[in-house]
């Protein structure tokens, strides 16, 4: 093990079995980091576990002798939970990637051989997105990454519909948790992952499930449905992370479905440098960016100056309170406005009632999403004839 005298330098511990390459990013990046280096992943973990407090980020190559790296970020992610991971692999393959995502849990995934200043830059950047965001709730992240592992993880679809006939158009992929929903509320799960690794493996693993569902889907939503899956700024600011949406966005479109993503837009990172690149990125590529929770935080009309996005969704508690509030009501109304304006589509949640929906039709909303078409059903017992009778009533 590597010591270097206490200072002010971030530490990073290093872990992989190539010494030569231990003593290179000493060399290139002492200066910057205090780089704490070791050759032996179970030796590495002991050291860890005694000095957790005084890391700031864990590097570790894939291919080691005693374990490979994913098994060892799992491993430090059960000792240091709150400290970002970085995966070095001369071969990031797709099976590699969602193993580091959905196990290890890590910030980032990087090809060898990389750069200083490659490396430099993602240390800068996890060390400035740190992970400690779950302690302030009652479920941790740790608890979320076990239930997925565990199979704890189900998801559910609620249709959107056509504010013009109340057709059919797509639906929104919601989570669910079994065991976790027994004891905690589903926002607190969601809030304890939402700036975490594990918020990535949670968005994947719906992405999974959702591709199981794909044909069930299909037959009950129609061929080139929109269906849109939640998805944190925190992930969307990882470019790794962001490619791997990519290529399940393109995997959706040859079974004839588009993937939607929704932005929540109360998360400070929507306005990083990093998300708005990859936001950008996913744009060019065609892939629509809904701003979700629209109204509800205080990004709200600063979004709307990107050109990334495609469309937002009304809040649900700005769209019940607007038969009551006339602030609130007024607010949908020049919201809709000002998005049209925009070229942006408008979707309202929360809706529970005709005369609601009446309201949002005379205001121009583009969709809705609510019980009064459908509960959110798992794919097999989503019925849509019941979605389908009322815009014929």
């Amino acid at each position: 093990m590597q010591h270097a005298a206490l200072n002010f330098r971030p530490t990073i511990l290093m872990v992989d079995d190539d010494e030569m390459l231990l003593s290179s990013v000493r060399r290139t990046l002492g200066s910057s980091f205090h780089i704490v280096t070791n050759s032996s992943a179970i030796a590495a973990l002991d050291w860890l576990a005694k000095n957790f407090s005084t890391v700031d980020a864990v590097l570790a190559d894939f291919m080691m002798p005693e374990m490979d790296g994913i098994e060892f970020l799992h491993r430090a992610s059960e000792v240091a939970p709150a400290v970002p991971r970085i995966l070095l692999s001369g071969n990031v393959s797709f099976l590699s990637l969602r193993d580091a995502i959905n196990r290890g849990m890590v910030s980032r995934v990087l090809a060898k051989p990389v750069s200083p200043a490659i490396l430099r830059e993602a240390l800068n950047d996890c060390i400035s997105s740190p992970l400690p965001g779950a302690a302030r709730h009652k479920v941790s992240a740790l608890e979320v990454g076990d239930a997925i592992e565990k199979n704890h993880h189900s998801i559910v679809v609620q249709p959107r519909v056509s504010a013009k006939d109340f057709s059919i158009v797509g639906g929104e992929v919601l989570s669910r948790f079994s065991c976790l929903q027994q004891r905690f509320t589903l926002e607190d799960i969601i809030g304890a992952s939402e700036d975490h690794p594990v918020m990535n493996q949670m968005t994947s693993n719906v992405l999974y499930l959702l591709e199981d569902a794909a044909d069930t889907l299909q037959a009950k939503l129609g061929s080139f449905a929109r269906i849109s899956v939640n998805c944190s700024p925190y992930s969307l600011a990882n470019m790794d992370f962001v490619q791997f949406l990519m290529q399940r966005v393109i995997d959706f479109r040859r079974r004839h479905i588009e993937l939607e993503f929704e932005i929540t837009e109360h998360n400070p990172k929507v306005l990083s440098a990093a998300f708005i690149r990859n936001a950008s990125f996913l744009k060019e590529q065609g892939v629509q960016l809904l701003i979700d929770d629209f109204g509800t935080g205080n990004n709200s009309i600063q979004l709307l100056r990107h050109n990334f996005y495609t469309g937002i969704k009304l809040d649900r508690g700005l769209v019940s309170r607007m038969m009551t509030e006339t602030l609130d009501n007024s607010f949908v109304e020049w919201t809709v406005q000002i998005a049209h304006k925009l070229g942006l589509c408008v979707i309202a949640e929360g809706v529970e009632d005709l005369t609601v929906a009446k309201r949002l039709q005379k205001y121009g909303v583009d969709e809705m999403q609510g019980y009064y078409f459908s509960r959110p059903e798992i794919p097999e017992n989503l019925l849509m004839n019941s979605v389908a009778g009322i815009a014929t009533s």
